[in-house]
């Protein structure tokens, strides 16, 4: 068989458009944070009436359960929230997480290596930060809490993970403003 430049072309082509859905995946492999698609009816009015007002979906990446573990986790968040997720709603998202985020696939990574930074906030900078990139899901109440700046960073990581656009620079920069004006007193 004559292969001519056209018959080339046409091939590779063809093969671009065969390995063009895996790029999303490769790109989300290097991700500091998971992208979960927000799925189709009937899960996505589950997942808006049970599980988005206190996490964004994203969190689910973050495991890789059985039917049971998912019940479990569900059961646990939900009673310290005290609220109950109808039987029907479950159902529909036990299904959900199992067949996506079950035991056979592979969990995206917990670890976060905090940057060096060397531009810090100042009072001013931090309060206008907070005001901007925190404000408009909750009221702020770091002001009343003192922590050490490993649970600052643990706060602000899971803000992250429940869908605060954070670089880590600015994430880095607040711990060390929350750590200096909001820390514990060593002595």
């Amino acid at each position: 068989m004559k292969w001519s430049y056209k018959k080339a072309l046409a091939c590779l082509f063809r093969a671009a458009v065969i390995m063009l859905p895996a790029l999303p995946i490769a790109a989300q492999e290097t991700s500091a944070r998971p992208h979960v698609e927000l799925p189709d009816e009937p899960v996505r009015s589950a997942i808006f009436k049970n599980c988005s007002a206190c996490h964004g979906i994203d969190y689910y990446a973050y495991n890789a359960l059985d039917k049971s573990g998912w019940q479990q986790l569900l059961a646990m968040k939900h009673k310290q929230l005290r609220s109950a997720i109808a039987p029907e709603d479950e159902a529909v998202l036990l299904g959900y997480l199992v067949e996506n985020f079950g035991p056979e696939t592979v969990p995206f990574p917990r670890e976060y290596v905090p940057p060096e930074i060397t531009e810090f906030f100042s009072d001013q900078d931090a309060r206008v930060f907070l005001e901007d990139n925190c404000a408009d899901c909750h009221r702020i109440r770091v002001f009343g809490q003192r922590n050490t700046a490993a649970k600052w960073r643990d706060l602000v990581l899971e803000m992250r993970e429940n869908g605060a656009e954070l670089s880590d620079e600015n994430l880095e920069r607040l711990v060390e403003w929350l750590g200096r004006t909001r820390g514990l007193d060593p002595g």
